[in-house]
């Protein structure tokens, strides 16, 4: 039914610049998300699991606010943390650290095309995963490492449905091993670490083409590990820690 009184109409529900990056992302997070000098952005999260409000600087992470924080940074943010689920979703680096075994992060890709998974072991290994699904025609790996990710706006429930994916996907029957290149690329954005008693790491990792129901058509899959260059993994195992892992966070998402 038509309300008679049609000032509703004229409200700026939608701003009129909306087809700007940046509007649309303020609008879709509910607060400013600046930049951050590093890269990244500053966001404040509403844990899933223990729904405490929680910081994001980039790669910094911070939890267990104290009030005077969390005005300051709803302040700087113009973000309403009174009511959590207004805040985009995400684990805290504490329930990470206990239902994951370590730090786990969720990055997108423009115009839904996949997203980049990130875990790194809390133990003193410092153990890094990571998981890159991306749709497109004729991808190629080295594109997909060119291309930055960004910060994650779309509903939990299209993530789950790619986990879910991930966790249970066939064996696929042609594989394509990391080159020292692919290392290379790949740890200009994500650095591979350090191992505990010093010396460096590389990615070492895996991809293949298959179809992805939760993406709508074929993806590009990358799986890699962080490990001494010394150190070999093959893929079986790389695929059953991935297995493993997409069914934990799913479950905690």
């Amino acid at each position: 039914m038509i309300p008679d009184n049609t000032f509703i109409f004229n409200q700026p529900v939608v701003p009129r610049n909306f087809d700007d990056f940046e509007t649309r992302l303020r609008c879709r997070l509910g607060q400013d998300a600046l930049p951050t000098q590093e890269g990244g952005r500053h966001l404040l999260y509403t844990c899933p699991v223990c729904q405490h409000p929680w910081y994001k600087a980039g790669r910094r992470e911070y939890p267990r606010l104290t009030p005077e924080q969390l005005t300051c940074l709803g302040s700087a943010l113009h973000a309403n943390y009174h009511i959590p689920h207004q805040l985009p979703r995400a684990l805290c680096p504490i329930c990470s650290t206990i239902y994951l075994g370590g730090m786990f992060s969720i990055e997108e890709y423009s115009h839904r095309k996949g997203y980049c998974f990130l875990w790194e072991n809390a133990s003193p290994q410092r153990i890094r995963m990571l998981a890159m699904v991306r749709q497109g025609e004729e991808l190629t790996l080295e594109t997909m490492m060119q291309t930055v990710p960004g910060t994650l706006t779309r509903p939990m429930s299209e993530v789950r449905a790619v986990l879910a994916w991930l966790e249970t996907c066939p064996l696929p029957g042609t594989i394509l091993a990391y080159t020292g290149e692919h290392s290379q690329q790949l740890a200009h954005r994500y650095p591979p670490g350090s191992a505990p008693r010093g010396g460096g790491r590389l990615w070492r990792g895996y991809a293949w083409n298959a179809p992805c129901p939760a993406l709508g058509g074929d993806v590009l899959i990358s799986l890699a590990v962080a490990l001494r260059p010394q150190t070999s993994w093959p893929f079986l195992s790389l695929r059953i820690g991935w297995n493993i892992l997409a069914r934990a966070m799913r479950m905690v998402l």
